[in-house]
Formats: structure tokens, C-alpha cells, sequence
């Protein structure tokens, strides 16, 4: 409570107004030895709540009303209605309650964001800017923090939505503040502290069209006065949606072993936090299928796709770890946070994704990250606030590919590419109240960042088996820049209730390598760093005890926007890749959350219009299968003028609850939810065969259970309406040569499926 009740004094004040590799699925087991690894943070520590049990819940229970949702989007603790920022919160009971377990669940719940499994790695995009997955060496446009570890890479958390108190996805440009390569957003995850009293949950839940059980569990145990402990686990394993009929098996199944600890020690002015989670994922099977009706493939819930020496899998384990001091100075805050975040991903593919068994491929990666913060934080309340500090990380990236032509032993090639980043950067803002009405801040972030790489190709027979032969490519880059991104902001208020600002901040991401892409050259092996300017004019309307709405239009433009796609070479026997940069991006639209009460009615949701996102100037752009090549550079399409991938000029997501009592301590609680998106392309290369036409999808929850959230059964719905919709799609790259120069690879979202969840809180 001692946090919450400090931001309620802060807005009293400032408003004067009161694994290793193997075919199938990996064996389960901690590491002992990531125990000893320690991790990174960047953002300030949440506030939480605790229940009478010490159960750590959403903030947003505990405050007096809807308007006073806490977020950390400005690195200190502040009521959602105070932040000029286009921002929204999912809590984590909103989570739970949907059964949400991975980032492509959660893409619906938030208009202008996308999240889709690739043959590579996940792709995020953010308002149609993201960094496409078919190179995992790009680092991310949205980048992910988890309790404040910078996660660039996109497998960097395999499981991050285990026991979370809060999601916050920060729209636009972030540099100056939240950190370094988030040109586009940032997505924060704040996971549930250790409570003060003993107390846990249980939550369990079966669905019965993936036909498999997830468990998760926490315990909260105060071992002293001053210091407690939490410890989380979460175990699942389930069956995939589509079905391949040459294995007879719905594929992809996922089985995952996750746990966490989390300490809490306060010894006078110290608070000491430390967290160490470690997960284990073995993946049978890829979602990906071909898209070719000429040869009798549909895009839809089976696929005829198989490796003759085992399984295709994708298996990764990763660690992570924090410890944070926060040190109070008598006034400011001194922290302290340092951490590490690694990976090792072992993913197998059938490389021609359909029945042909004509090519295989490998995707390993490695990857380790230790990062340090050091920052000052004044006291809130004050005419005066500011926030200032360093920050350090190290990276290493070593990641190996293969692909593997079955009938022409010889086109076989391995990749390897090492990549070596070292970032520093210096950050500080400054809020200056200047009157009960009205608010100016600044901030900025200097970062200087260097990589090198090294690239090596080897072809012959025995290269994708033995990863031997005869050298293709040996090269080596460097890059090194320097940047600063600043941002400002003026916020005016007609009363505590009533929040007027305007925004401008500038957004960047490093240059970078191609990776271990098959047509990675000396000459392209670099790209330019990316840069963005955003402005953006907001209100946040508080409606005290009923609800809010908040309105936010935003105007933004990217320089030199890092672009990676597959294309298509007709005979080629390798996966081909563009990988660049587009002169000019431009992007603009309007974004709405609002949230209303009414005794036991409660209507929330978000709405986006997006009539501006568009290549301003890109005449050497990727082209899709069979484009006829119209580009400045031979064998590249002019993509100026056309709209970005993943753009739906509409898009929004509401839930409707109503609860009524059973009794006085009982509840039947029911939630419908729609979400919708029009028609938009699903990929990068404005392929009108990835044009996915508008749909609208209906989720809903039926819940029985004590008013005070003991314990509750449910009954969850998904695409309830089982409409089949394009999550992604890509030329087909071995697949253009093998089956048909027309065909694509897609990945289609799950259909109808219903669970059953269970939860018990003690």
C-alpha cells in the first residue's frame, strides 16, 4: 500500500487539486546453473497491490476508481491519465481471464498492433512498423521490457506472460526515455512482486481444441518482516490446430516448463529485488503451410508438410535475472539494477514446406546479454521533477543456418554469423509543473552503440549435414553511430479530471547486418541506422468513479525504415532475402481507449483509424512472387506511394462484462468481446495474395465464483465466429522452385476454440 498511497500524494501535490539440438521435443529441467546469472532492468519498480492473502493483484483493484490506473511509462509511478503518451494497459488478471499465453493472443486485444509466428522468429508491428522476421539478427522496431530487461531480440522471453501484474504498450517513438531502438514502441511487461503476507493461487485451465492442460501456480512467503519470497511455475502441454495429414498429428504441439523466484528485502533506506526466471518450450511441428491452389494447397487448417529423418521442432530455453537496489537518498532515489538475459533456440523446418521432402533447414541461435543502469529519480510532488542516469549492455548473437536440397547435394550450404554489440547511453528528464494547469517536460537520450560481425558461407554435400565445405562468402563489418533522441511535451489541464498535450520526440535503431540469410553479400552486408520523428496531440478524459477516455492523433515519419523480406528467384535452391532500407516512411492516424462503469455494467475497449501509412519513397523495394521488377536497381519493385504491410485502416477491440450476485458472496460474471480489423496486407511486400479482407471475430468468458475472486470456473471462447484469417505471409522461397513459382507460405490464425479454466486463490 505504501506505494499506491505515495502516488496518490504525488497527484495531490503536482495538480494542487486533490537447450541443446535434437529432433522432437526437448527433455524438461531447470538449469541450476542460471541461478547464478544475474539480469538487467530499465524502467522504475511498479506499484502493486497486495490482497488481505498477499497475493499481489492488478493496481487498478485497489485504487478508488477506474481513472487512477498506474503505468510506468515515464520511469516513475503515475496515474494513467497524467501520461502524454499514447499508451494501453492490459492488467493481468485480463490475462488470465482470457487465457492469453503468448504474444500472438494478445495482438487482438490491442488495435495497430500485430504479432505473427514466422518460419524465423515472431514479428511484432507496431501502428505497420516492425522488423520482419526473416532476418532474427535485425533488432526489433517495437522492443519488448520485462521488468525492465531490454529484449531486442524477439526470443529473448519464450514465455513472458507468466504471473504478470501489468502490460503497458507504448505507441510511437521512445527513445528518449524508455531506451535505445524503440523507433516505433515499446511493449512493458511488469511481472506480480512477493506479498507481505503467505498466500498464492492456483489457476488451471484445459482447452479443448488444442486438447491440452495448462497449470500455473504462485506461492507469496514472508520469511521475515523485511523479506519474501514468490515463487511461480507454470506447466502446459497441448495440441496444435492444424493438421497434417502426412504425420497424422495436429501440429504445432507445445509443451513449456517455466519457473520464477522473486526476493524482496527492505533494510532501512535499501530495497533489494532480485528475479530469476528460467523456461524451457519444445515446439513439434510449424503452423506454416503453402499457399498454392493451382497444386490443391489452400490456406486453411491442414497442411501435407514432412522431414524424413524426424520431426520438424523448434525448441528454445532461456534465462533471465535482475537485481535491483533502490536506495533512498533523503529525497531522491538512487537505483541501481543490473542483469542478464540469454537464449539458445534449436529450430528445425521442412524447407519446401509442403510433401516434396526436397530441402531441409536449420535456425540456431545463441544469444547472451549483460546490461547495467544506474539512475537518479527526484522525489514526486515537487515544482520541480527530473530523472537522470546511464546505461550500459553487451551482447553477443551467434546464430547458424543450413539448408539442405535433398535431390542436389551440392547446392547444400551452412551460414554462420557472429555479431558482437556494445551500447552506452546517457539519459535525463525533466518536468517543470509550472502552474496547477500546466506541465512542460523535456527529456533526451544520447546512446553511441558499435557492432561487428562476421559472415561465413560453405557449400558443398556435406555442408548442411556435417556444416563442412567449400567457402562461398567470408566477410567481416563493423558499424558504429551516434544519436540523439530528444522529446518534449505541454500539458495542459482544465481541471484534475481534464488532460490536454502535445508531444514530439525523435526515435532510432541501430544499423545492423544481414544475418545468416543464403544471399548475404560484402557489398549489402550493412545497413543504415533508422530514424523516426513522431508529433502526436492528445486528451484524457476522466470521468471520476465511471471511467475514461482517452483520444490520441499522431503524425510520424521514418528516415532510412530497415526493411527485410523474402523474394522470390525462380530455379534458385536457396531462400532469398532483401534486406535494406526504405528513404521514407510516413504513417498518421487517431487511437481511442475508453472504459465506462455502470453498477454491475462495465463497457471497455480500444478503436484505431489509420488512413496515412505509406512507402513516401522506396524505389528499390522488394518484389513478390512473379512481380515483374519496375525498381531502380535490377531486380527490385518501386514501392513508393504503396501502404505499408499490416495496416488495417480500422481496427478496435471491446469487451463488454456484466456481473451479478449469487447470494452475498457469489457472482456469475459473463464477458463478450469483438475485435475487428479491415482489410490490410499481411506482409511486406504489398503481395495482393497476402491481402487478408476485413473480418470481425467474437470472444467471450462465462464465469461462476465468490465475489472476492477465491475461487472462480470459467467457460472461455475464442473466434467464436472460427473465421479463418491470414496471419502472415511470405514468398515461398524453396517452394516458388519446387511446387509452383505462384505459391506462398502463410501462417493462419487458431480457429474456434473453447477452455475450460479453473482458479483458486488462498
Amino acid at each position: 500500500m505504501r506505494h499506491l498511497q505515495h502516488v496518490n500524494q504525488l497527484y495531490k501535490a503536482a495538480n494542487r487539486e486533490g537447450l541443446a539440438k535434437r529432433g522432437g521435443r526437448a527433455k524438461m529441467g531447470i538449469s541450476g546453473k542460471g541461478i547464478w546469472l544475474v539480469g538487467a532492468s530499465l524502467l522504475a519498480s511498479p506499484a502493486y497491490a497486495q490482497d488481505e492473502s498477499g497475493t499481489a493483484r492488478d493496481s487498478t483493484a485497489q485504487m478508488s476508481g477506474p481513472t487512477d490506473i498506474v503505468v510506468t511509462a515515464q520511469r516513475r509511478e503515475q496515474r494513467l491519465q497524467d501520461v502524454p503518451i499514447s499508451i494501453a494497459v492490459v492488467s493481468g488478471n485480463t490475462l488470465e481471464d482470457r487465457a492469453i499465453q503468448n504474444f500472438e493472443q494478445l495482438a487482438p486485444l490491442v488495435p495497430n498492433l500485430t504479432i505473427a509466428k514466422t518460419p524465423a522468429a515472431n514479428l511484432i508491428v507496431l501502428r505497420g512498423i516492425g522488423s520482419s522476421a526473416g532476418s532474427p539478427s535485425l533488432d526489433q522496431s517495437v522492443v519488448m521490457f520485462v521488468d525492465g530487461i531490454y529484449a531486442g531480440n524477439a526470443r529473448q522471453f519464450a514465455a513472458p506472460f507468466l504471473d504478470i501484474e501489468r502490460l503497458e504498450v507504448l505507441r510511437g517513438p521512445q527513445g528518449a526515455l524508455v531506451g535505445r531502438n524503440t523507433s516505433a514502441g515499446a511493449i512493458n511487461i511488469l511481472t506480480r512482486r512477493p506479498g507481505d503476507t503467505f498466500g498464492g493461487y492456483v489457476l488451471g485451465d484445459y482447452n479443448f481444441t488444442f486438447d491440452g492442460p495448462s497449470v500455473e501456480a504462485g506461492l507469496d512467503i514472508p520469511v521475515t518482516g523485511n523479506f519474501a519470497i514468490r515463487a511461480v511455475g507454470r506447466y502446459s502441454d497441448t495440441e496444435g490446430y492444424i493438421y497434417n495429414d502426412l504425420v497424422d498429428q495436429n501440429q504445432p504441439t507445445r509443451r513449456e516448463l517455466i519457473g520464477r523466484i522473486t526476493g524482496r528485502l527492505e533494510s532501512g533506506p535499501v530495497t533489494l529485488l532480485a528475479k530469476y526466471e528460467h523456461a524451457d518450450v519444445d515446439i513439434e511441428g510449424s503452423p506454416v503451410q503453402v499457399f498454392a491452389p493451382a497444386n490443391n494447397e489452400f490456406r486453411d487448417y491442414r497442411k501435407s508438410s514432412r522431414l524424413l529423418n524426424g520431426p520438424e521442432y523448434d525448441n528454445i530455453v532461456t534465462d533471465n535475472a535482475v537485481v535491483q537496489f533502490d536506495i533512498d537518498l533523503g529525497g531522491p532515489t538512487l537505483t541501481s539494477i543490473s542483469g542478464f538475459s540469454a537464449f539458445r533456440n534449436r529450430n528445425l523446418i521442412d524447407a519446401d514446406f509442403f510433401a516434396g521432402n526436397f530441402a531441409t533447414a536449420d535456425f540456431d541461435q545463441d544469444f547472451q546479454q549483460l546490461s547495467q543502469e544506474v539512475r537518479l529519480t527526484s522525489p514526486s510532488g515537487g515544482k520541480i521533477e527530473y530523472s537522470v542516469g546511464a546505461y550500459y549492455s553487451v551482447a553477443d548473437l551467434d546464430e547458424e543456418r543450413t539448408t539442405g536440397v535433398l535431390f542436389a547435394p551440392a547446392a547444400s550450404t551452412f551460414r554462420q554469423f557472429n555479431q558482437e554489440d556494445r551500447a552506452l547511453s546517457v539519459f535525463g528528464q525533466l518536468t517543470w509543473i509550472v502552474s496547477e494547469s500546466l506541465r512542460i517536460n523535456g527529456s533526451g537520450r544520447w546512446t553511441h552503440q558499435e557492432k561487428s560481425a562476421d559472415y561465413l558461407r560453405l557449400g558443398g554435400t556435406q555442408a548442411a549435414t556435417d556444416r563442412v565445405g567449400a567457402v562461398q562468402a567470408d566477410f567481416s563489418g563493423k558499424t558504429k553511430d551516434s544519436r540523439f533522441d530528444p522529446a518534449a511535451s505541454i500539458q495542459f489541464y482544465a481541471n484534475r479530471n481534464s488532460m490536454l498535450y502535445l508531444s514530439f520526440g525523435k526515435g532510432s535503431k541501430s544499423a545492423g547486418f544481414q544475418g545468416a540469410i543464403s544471399n548475404a553479400s560484402a557489398a549489402t552486408f550493412a545497413y543504415k541506422p533508422e530514424r523516426s520523428t513522431a508529433f502526436e496531440a492528445g486528451a484524457r478524459l476522466s470521468f471520476p468513479g465511471t471511467g475514461y477516455l482517452n483520444l490520441a492523433a499522431f503524425h510520424t515519419t521514418y528516415r532510412d525504415l530497415q526493411v527485410s523480406a523474402g523474394i522470390s528467384v525462380p530455379g534458385s535452391l536457396a531462400a532469398i532475402f532483401f534486406t535494406g532500407n526504405a528513404p521514407k516512411a510516413r504513417i498518421a492516424g487517431l487511437e481511442a481507449e475508453f472504459l465506462a462503469r455502470s453498477g454491475p455494467f462495465q463497457l471497455d475497449g480500444s478503436l484505431a483509424w489509420l488512413p496515412t501509412a505509406k512507402y513516401v519513397d522506396f524505389t528499390a523495394g522488394p518484389c513478390y512472387a512473379l512481380q515483374p521488377s519496375n525498381g531502380t536497381l535490377p531486380g527490385t519493385c518501386n514501392q513508393t506511394g504503396q501502404r505499408l504491410g499490416f495496416t488495417p485502416k480500422f481496427s478496435g477491440a471491446v469487451n463488454g462484462t456484466v456481473s451479478v450476485p449469487v447470494g452475498d458472496s457469489l457472482q456469475i460474471k459473463a464477458t463478450i468481446s469483438p475485435s475487428f480489423q479491415s482489410g490490410n496486407f499481411r506482409d511486406f511486400t504489398n503481395d495482393p495474395v497476402a491481402r487478408q479482407d476485413s473480418w470481425l471475430k467474437l470472444d467471450a468468458r462465462l464465469s461462476f465464483g465468490m465475489i472476492d475472486e477465491g475461487w472462480e470456473v470459467a467457460l472461455v471462447g475464442r473466434n467464436l465466429t472460427n473465421k479463418l484469417t491470414n496471419a502472415y505471409s511470405n514468398t515461398a522461397g524453396l517452394a516458388n522452385t519446387f511446387l509452383n513459382p505462384a505459391a506462398r507460405v502463410t501462417v493462419v490464425d487458431p480457429p474456434r476454440n473453447v477452455s475450460i479454466q479453473a482458479r483458486y486463490k488462498f
